[in-house]
Order: C-alpha cells, then sequence, then structure tokens
C-alpha cells in the first residue's frame, strides 16, 4: 500500500511540473450556402449547404543545441463527403533550425497546395485545385532555408500497408522578389496512385476514411502532377497566372493526359475586392476519340470583410464543357455535378473566420 501511495505521488509530481514547450490552437470556420445547376441525374438544380469548421493544434518546443522541435495534429470536421477522424488532415513533427526543416509524418503535398492557393483561389479551388495527391500519409520532407527570397523543399513517401511497392516523391520551390512571386512543384508516384483521405480516385484502389493520405499499388501504374506560376502586385491590383499538368498511367499501360491554363486578377478598395479568372484545360486519352475534351472555367467572387478575422463573399463559377468531355475525362475533375455533361453554375454566398 505504501509503495502504491509513493508511485502515486510521484506520478503526480511528474504530470504537475511546469511544461515550457508551447502549445497553441488555431484554425477557421467557413460557412458555403450555394446553389448548382445540372446537379442531379436529370439535369436539375439544387440548393446545398457545406460548413467546414478547420482546427489545428500545434505545439513547439526549444532543444539544447538551439534548433527547435514543432508538431501539428489537425482536422476539418463538419465536411460532408469524409470521416472527421482527427490526424487524417495533419499529424507530423518536425525538427528545424538554420539548416532548414525535417518533417515527418501526414502533411500536405506542396504541389497541391501551390494549386489550391494561391492559384486555385477566388472560385477556382474546385477546378485548379482539386487533384488526388493533396498529401503524403508517412512523408518525410527537407525545405530549405530561405536563400535571398528562393527556397525549395523535397519529399518522399515509401507507402504503407496499402501500397508495399508504390512510392511517392515531389519537389517544389518558391521565389520572391518585392511584388513578384514564382511557384512550382512536382509530384510523381509510381506504381501505384495517390488516395486522399476518405476518397479514391483510382480504379481499383482501396480508398480509407479513417487512415491518413495514402498510395495505393497498381504495379506498372503511374502518376504525376506538376505546376509553373506566377503572381505579381501593382498597388491595388494583383494577378496570378499559372500552367499545370497532369498524367495517369494504368497498369495495362493506357495513358491520359490534361493541361491546363489560369488567368485571374483582383481589384481591392477598402472592405472590398472583386475578382474574375479564367482557365482553359484540354485531355486526351490513349485510344479514345479527342473531337472537343475541353472544360473551362469563369470564375468570380466579391469579397467584404466584416472583421479583422471575418470576411464574407459572393461567388460565380461557370463550367463550360467540350462535347465529349462527359464520356472522355481525365483524371479526376470537379464540375459542379454536370450530370449530363452539359454546362453547369454554382452561385455560392458565405462566410469565412479564423482564429
Amino acid at each position: 500500500m505504501i509503495k502504491r501511495i509513493a508511485l502515486a505521488a510521484a506520478l503526480a509530481a511528474a504530470f504537475s511540473a511546469p511544461a515550457h514547450a508551447d502549445v497553441s490552437i488555431s484554425g477557421s470556420a467557413e460557412m458555403d450556402l450555394f446553389y448548382r445547376t445540372n446537379n442531379t441525374a436529370d439535369g436539375d438544380g439544387k440548393l446545398l449547404q457545406e460548413i467546414a469548421i478547420v482546427i489545428n493544434v500545434d505545439g513547439k518546443d526549444k532543444l539544447d543545441s538551439g534548433d527547435e522541435l514543432t508538431w501539428r495534429l489537425a482536422q476539418k470536421v463538419a465536411t460532408p463527403d469524409r470521416y472527421d477522424s482527427w490526424g487524417i488532415r495533419e499529424a507530423w513533427i518536425a525538427y528545424g533550425g538554420n539548416w532548414g526543416q525535417l518533417k515527418f509524418g501526414n502533411q500536405w503535398s506542396e504541389t497541391y497546395l501551390i494549386q489550391d492557393w494561391p492559384y486555385g483561389a477566388k472560385g477556382f479551388s474546385g477546378t485548379v485545385g482539386e487533384v488526388p495527391n493533396v498529401g503524403f500519409g508517412q512523408g518525410i520532407r527537407y525545405s530549405s532555408p530561405n536563400f535571398g527570397g528562393f527556397n525549395f523543399s523535397a519529399t518522399y513517401d515509401s507507402g504503407d500497408a496499402y501500397g508495399n511497392d508504390v512510392q511517392a516523391y515531389e519537389i517544389a520551390a518558391h521565389f520572391a522578389a518585392g511584388n513578384f512571386n514564382l511557384d512550382a512543384g512536382y509530384f510523381a508516384a509510381d506504381d501505384g496512385k495517390p488516395v486522399p483521405a476518405g476518397r479514391s480516385y483510382s480504379t481499383g484502389s482501396t480508398p480509407s476514411t479513417t487512415r491518413p493520405n495514402g498510395l495505393t499499388e497498381e504495379i506498372g501504374g503511374g502518376y504525376a502532377n506538376w505546376i509553373v506560376g506566377g503572381r505579381a502586385q501593382f498597388g491595388d491590383v494583383s494577378l496570378r497566372a499559372a500552367v499545370r499538368g497532369a498524367s495517369d498511367e494504368s497498369a495495362a499501360g493506357i495513358d491520359a493526359d490534361q493541361i491546363g491554363y489560369l488567368l485571374g486578377g483582383t481589384y481591392s478598395f477598402g472592405k472590398q475586392a472583386l475578382s474574375l479568372g479564367y482557365f482553359w484545360q484540354d485531355a486526351e486519352r490513349d485510344g479514345q476519340k479527342q473531337d472537343d475534351n475541353t472544360f473551362q472555367t469563369i470564375g468570380f467572387q466579391w469579397d467584404y470583410s466584416l472583421s479583422k478575422n471575418t470576411g464574407a463573399f459572393v461567388q460565380i463559377r461557370h463550367h463550360l464543357v467540350g462535347g465529349d468531355w462527359n464520356n472522355n475525362a481525365v483524371i479526376f475533375q470537379n464540375a459542379d455535378g454536370l450530370a449530363k455533361g452539359d454546362n453547369a453554375t454554382r452561385f455560392l454566398i458565405g462566410t469565412w473566420t479564423g482564429f
């Protein structure tokens, strides 16, 4: 009995000792109410809503060597089309110093992030920003220090139990000089395909709703995605332009390729901003008709600042599809329904707040 009391006292003392590591919570909350034309199998429209709440738990500790250990556990909850299990969004530990940073665990693909933001912003997240290679479930990444405005990163993923032979890798780079920015990224998977957490875009893959971003094995198959973009700021006007490509090869050796071009701009005045952009994409698949496999998006957004942390916005995006798109689309493309292969428009009103 005395030994038990002594052990309990020791444990209590250990856990009540002052903690020197910093822990913080941040995130965002977004509400979207929208109407999509051509949403049902009959081609009718539908009123929909989405609530997306992101919670990030971050920690850091200064090491005796002068380096720093950081970690993050993050999740997007209330998302209607995937499970809200902690860690399938981000769960990583990193070690960094003036030599750069090494990050281990479930982390974003930098190539995906470049496409999602800033280039996929203001009405293009569902087209430019919608690719299957969103992250590395078993990633190992080195990120360099900043060299006069230039930095790069390199990532490797050896797969997991659902893809023993598949592997993925990525290299990305950024350059900033004054009001100009350049961004580039290249992701590739060999003998398999990327599988975002809770989803699957590849035939025969093994989706999971509870595990992190992963890879599914497909010996002889492969996938690649790349983007090169530039941004510039001229007073109240910002411009962005990018070209991105993707390719998908099946185990049978059938290739599917697509390439797209984006041009967009934003004019800010007071608490408001007006954005307009255009995205054009073409695709082809081995052995299939390719008369008109184009996909186009026109995006408009009006932003209004409600506070220093919250903004309201109205967004309109219109998709135009070629005659062969419905039967010959390659890779994954969010086209706001397009149930009958016709053009479609989405009207959205929402708010976003950060904390």
